[in-house]
């Protein structure tokens, strides 16, 4: 007891955040982890200060490498493909119709790859995992708490489809954000040794979060999510499918005419979303048959839009799906090795689904990560969710998640 109170408050930070191994933790091992958890937790919140966190981390993380004269950079199986990613970026921009913007893009694009490497690198054991995992979800479940006021302040609006949940980013980004907490809390709820406790808080979580997500009205977050629910429920529990489909039926049912019209739109080839999408991958199509080799450059495609696009169009920054977007922008080259590199992600991923299966956690968030991903590239049919810097960094965060639980759950059963 007097042991305790005489440690200090760093010293008590550091038994938090590693347990037994905080003896061995330095300064800079502890500032790397809180601004982590500043990045994770801010990036449902604000996206300046989910960039200054992660920014402050990868520094840290960088200077410590410097200090110590140690290259902590991990090998993982996408090494190659993030590289040939940024050599057709490269090339691409070489090629733009505007190279300082599809330089700028790359940028963009080329340095939220680290944060893979970062969350690898810092998850050292299942403790940091669970606490850096958990704090995502913690700010998930705030957000959707939060936004539970507006909900019920403007049900009227909402429920004539007048409004569209956004109270702190783009409904469409809120759409993917919501999808992306519904599926990775699901398998915690099927797997048969999750705590008692974790179960019930898992499940408690989905409501709020799945409130969320239907107020933003985001169809493509739905499908995404639907896509995502049966990849766990094929994978994990194929009990779940009768529940999913209750669920379906009873919001369909209770919801108001507008919303249900909103519903079957997406299913609508005459609907005129549906057929603006439809106006946007023609172009896109037309825009990359003239350039099938490098693309036109990570660009905005109101740039070529008027030399493809009928008069009366509207100009388009984006053509509302990855696959014609990767095409058109990164040409032949890009979309090739984007795709090969989401192959191989899939691939990885379900490998250490398998591996560990068996263990609740590390195994509920593997099977989480792949959710995430099939409801990533379901959404990106319909939206250019790879271009949405707030998504794609989680969506690299939770792919770097599932190499960490690799790593340290197999090493705490072997070591």
């Amino acid at each position: 007891m007097h042991r305790a109170s005489s440690l200090s408050w760093f010293d008590r930070l550091k038994q938090f955040l590693f347990g037994v191994d905080a003896a061995r933790a330095s300064g800079i091992d502890a500032a790397i982890i809180i601004f982590l958890m500043a990045f994770l937790f801010s990036s449902t919140l604000s996206i300046a200060a989910m960039n200054i966190a992660y920014g402050a981390a990868a520094l840290l993380w960088v200077g410590r490498m410097v200090l110590r004269r140690k290259n902590e950079l991990p090998r993982t199986p996408f090494d190659y493909y993030f590289l040939a990613f940024i050599a057709a970026e490269a090339l691409a921009t070489i090629f733009a119709h505007n190279t300082s913007q599809s330089l700028l893009y790359m940028y963009r694009r080329v340095t939220l790859l680290p944060v893979l490497y970062l969350v690898v690198a810092s998850i050292r054991s299942p403790r940091l995992l669970r606490l850096l995992f958990g704090t995502f979800l913690t700010s998930l479940l705030f957000v959707a708490l939060w936004s539970l006021r507006s909900i019920v302040i403007h049900f009227g609006d909402f429920i004539m489809f007048q409004r569209r949940l956004q109270d702190f980013q783009m409904y469409m980004t809120a759409g993917g954000m919501m999808m992306i907490g519904m599926l990775l809390l699901l398998p915690f709820t099927v797997h048969p040794h999750t705590p008692t406790k974790v179960r019930w808080l898992a499940l408690a979580s989905l409501v709020p979060i799945g409130i969320n997500l239907l107020f933003t009205f985001t169809r493509s977050s739905w499908l995404g999510f639907l896509t995502g629910a049966v990849v766990i429920g094929a994978f994990r529990a194929k009990k779940l499918f009768l529940p999913l489909v209750i669920t379906v039926v009873a919001v369909v049912m209770l919801a108001s005419p507008e919303m249900r019209e909103r519903m079957s739109s997406t299913f609508n080839p005459h609907h005129h979303n549906n057929i603006s999408r439809l106006q946007m991958w023609t172009t896109g199509v037309r825009i990359f048959l003239d350039n099938p080799i490098v693309g036109v450059g990570d660009i905005g495609i109101e740039q070529v839009w008027p030399m493809y696009a009928p008069p009366d169009w509207k100009p388009a920054g984006h053509l509302h799906n990855n696959l014609i977007m990767w095409a058109v922008t990164l040409g032949s080259i890009g979309l090739v090795v984007l795709i090969a590199l989401f192959v191989t992600i899939w691939i990885v991923v379900r490998q250490i689904e398998k591996r560990l299966h068996r263990d609740w956690f590390g195994g509920s968030v593997a099977l989480g990560a792949l959710a995430v991903l099939a409801g990533f590239h379901v959404n990106g049919l319909f939206e250019w969710n790879f271009g949405d810097a707030e998504i794609i960094i989680i969506v690299w965060t939770i792919v770097g998640f599932a190499l960490a639980a690799n790593n340290v759950i197999t090493t705490n059963e072997h070591g």
